[in-house]
């Protein structure tokens, strides 16, 4: 009698496939991740993050550019604004609630800061400073800018 081969087996000499070791050393790496996993989610969890102040730094820098590009500076109502004057346009920032709004030549308005608290305009001959303070995201500055 003659026995013909089986064409899927593998023979047990064959470098293809995995060894019962390979194997055992691959279950117990998936195991020890994945018993460390609750822990690292626990960790992650009780990190505390302070609230995004991305609105903060996008006036900051939006202010600056604008004071950069700018020819003069003057504070326009009653210390209630303060406006940029450049070639052709003249932007001004106001607080108008709880928000600071920009205006370009006097007419629409994009906000531009939520949640603040205090924006108080100080005028000295050489400068104007702008004291802006927003306590949800701990926020308390004072820009300054030479005329």
């Amino acid at each position: 009698m003659i026995r013909k081969r089986l064409s899927y087996a593998l023979p047990l000499n064959s470098p293809s496939g995995f060894t019962y070791i390979e194997a055992l050393a691959a279950l117990s790496a998936a195991a020890v991740i994945m018993s460390l996993m609750p822990a690292i989610f626990t960790f992650f969890q009780n990190v505390n993050q302070e609230p995004a102040a991305f609105d903060t730094d996008f006036f900051v820098l939006d202010i600056t550019e604008v004071f950069q590009e700018s020819e003069g500076i003057e504070v326009t109502g009653s210390k209630l604004a303060i406006t940029f004057k450049g070639d052709k346009t003249e932007i001004s920032y106001r607080k108008a609630g709880d928000r600071i709004i920009r205006s370009v030549d006097g007419s629409g308005f994009v906000t531009v800061m939520f949640g603040v608290d205090r924006f108080d305009i100080e005028e000295s001959p050489e400068r104007i400073e702008l004291t802006i303070t927003a306590e949800d995201v701990n926020f308390d500055e004072t820009l300054s800018f030479r005329k």
